[in-house]
């Protein structure tokens, strides 16, 4: 019973955490094409851009960039600052990140869906936070929704040498992070509000397969994605 236990609880967290994959596609592909140019949780692509800008001077090209990692980085530390009070817990941080790409979904609404000035930054920047601190969380979880790099290597050498099927199983990021790009860009062409609508739908839906309470899996159970 036991065994069966785990094995429901890993299924869980594959399910969820692909779940929040697919959120993420749609919230950089949200964060390129209509906040500004940056991705809000790829801090590696993010980082280049800001020496570039820095390199050519160009202080209009820097900002963008620069506040989706700052973003970033205070999601991460937020989270991660919610872990020391209550260090086993998951449904909560999620629930925030929950409300906060809620409040997200109505300021592009209330903006027409077409911020402009200081108000694309301000979103870029919050939505950033968001993806922060839904890496923070997965991370708990030992899987990737964000940053997947490091996904796609481990899956690409164990198909290679036949190592951890849960490595192979990490592909599943990998495609819940494009279909959800791609589930955007069609949004973004034919019902423009409801975009980041279905990040909250997605983040809602892992927080549901989670359950209450959700708390992370043993440290011994976690393998970094």
């Amino acid at each position: 019973m036991a065994d069966a236990g785990t094995e429901r609880g890993v299924a869980r967290v594959a399910t969820a955490t692909t779940l929040l994959a697919g959120a993420s596609g749609v919230v950089d592909l949200w964060a390129v094409t209509s906040l500004g140019g940056p991705f809000a949780g790829v801090v590696t692509g993010n980082l280049v851009t800001v020496g570039g800008a820095a390199g050519r001077g160009d202080a209009p090209a820097l900002w963008p960039p620069l506040i989706a990692v700052l973003g970033f980085a205070l999601g991460a530390a937020a989270w991660a600052f919610a872990w020391r009070r209550l260090p086993a817990a998951v449904a909560r941080p999620l629930i925030a990140e929950l409300v906060l790409l809620a409040a997200l979904a109505v300021a592009w609404v209330v903006t027409g869906t077409a911020p402009r000035g200081a108000t694309v930054l301000v979103l870029l920047g919050a939505a950033a936070v968001a993806m922060g601190g839904q890496s923070s969380t997965a991370l708990r979880l030992g899987e990737s929704t964000t940053y997947l790099t490091g996904t796609l290597t481990g899956a690409t050498v164990a198909l290679v040498t036949g190592g951890s099927r849960r490595r192979v199983a990490g592909l599943r990021q990998l495609a819940a992070l494009v279909v959800g790009a791609a589930a955007a860009a069609v949004l973004l062409a034919v019902l423009r509000w409801a975009v980041p609508v279905l990040a909250v739908l997605l983040a809602a839906a892992a927080l549901a397969v989670l359950g209450r309470p959700a708390h992370a899996p043993p440290a011994a159970d976690r393998t970094p994605g």
